[in-house]
């Protein structure tokens, strides 16, 4: 039977996991479309078990003393006003403020605790940094673009 070596890498692991089932919840909450608000309520439950199953691991981990490094914690359980040691102190753009300010605001009319959880999310990325979620939210549409106009020089060539 294999046994899992509970180190400093593993929960490593653990915490990147957490904050994959993080995305994930957004991406629920976001894009996917749902036939009832219930469906969708369960669909947010089921992965917040999981996820909270790996915090429950994570912080047992760290109680025994593993050790870890604070810009490894997934972005949800970082305290509140955390800064990265290794962020480059710079200036926000006003775009970049404009964007985060937009996707905090789309998150923050939710009204389960979820929302919540989100809007902290997306608060607490570190300063001179642009929030990951709005970078992978932004990318998609510039992706899709592309595919557009690449599709419409083939139609033409047709």
């Amino acid at each position: 039977m294999r046994t899992v070596v509970q180190d400093k890498y593993f929960l490593r692991d653990v915490h990147r996991e957490i904050d994959l089932y993080d995305r994930k919840m957004v991406h629920l909450v976001k894009h996917e479309s749902f036939a009832t608000d219930a469906l969708r309520d369960a669909a947010i439950r089921k992965l917040s078990l999981k996820r909270e199953g790996l915090v429950t691991t994570a912080k047992s981990l760290a109680a025994s003393g593993i050790e870890f490094a604070e810009h490894d914690l997934p972005r949800s359980l970082r305290p509140e006003g955390w800064i990265d040691d290794r962020a480059v102190d710079t200036e926000a753009t006003p775009a970049a403020t404009a964007n985060a300010v937009a996707v905090v605001q789309g998150t923050t009319g939710s009204s389960s605790s979820f929302g919540a959880q989100v809007a902290r999310l997306q608060r607490s990325t570190p300063l001179g940094e642009e929030s990951p979620l709005a970078a992978a939210l932004g990318s998609w549409e510039n992706d899709l673009a592309a595919y557009k106009k690449k599709r419409r020089k083939l139609a033409v060539a047709l």
